[in-house]
């Protein structure tokens, strides 16, 4: 019978590997630009947490402290601005804010004596460039009539 020939240029020599160099750099560059691209994604991301965290611890401080203004005025121990308040000159309490709201007494009676609650609430608000964070802290304070 007759032998088959395969033909030379199947072979692995260098002259038929001609462009996979380059089919293999642009494969690499590829996969290095999408992993710089998911990189500063994930960078960006964290940093905007870490604000966010910031902001939300301040404006937590912010409305502990319209909470303990509030009390203070209602028991008589006296403290400006207890329903509001914008913090300017503040460090650490620069750009935030609190509201107070005071719910209305509840007059209770248990066992023949009387309480009345109160209920402070009050919200911090802390602001930076765009971003706006708001907590809310409540108390309930339990005076006897």
């Amino acid at each position: 019978m007759y032998r088959k020939r395969y033909p030379q240029n199947f072979s692995a020599a260098p002259r038929s590997q001609h462009g996979s160099m380059l089919v293999i750099a642009l494969f690499v560059i590829i996969v290095l630009a999408l992993l710089g691209q998911t990189m500063t994604r994930l960078l960006s991301s964290s940093s905007e947490n870490t604000v966010h965290e910031v902001l939300g611890q301040r404006a937590i401080n912010a409305a502990k402290s319209g909470i303990e203004c509030a009390v203070a005025a209602n028991f008589g121990l006296g403290c400006p601005d207890n329903l509001s308040k914008e913090f300017s000159g503040v460090n650490g309490l620069k750009d935030c804010s609190y509201n107070v709201t005071l719910a209305p007494p509840k007059n209770i009676t248990d066992d023949g004596e009387s309480f009345t609650y109160l209920t402070f609430t009050s919200v911090g608000q802390c602001t930076a460039g765009k971003m706006n964070v708001s907590r809310t802290v409540y108390i309930t304070v339990m005076l006897p009539t």
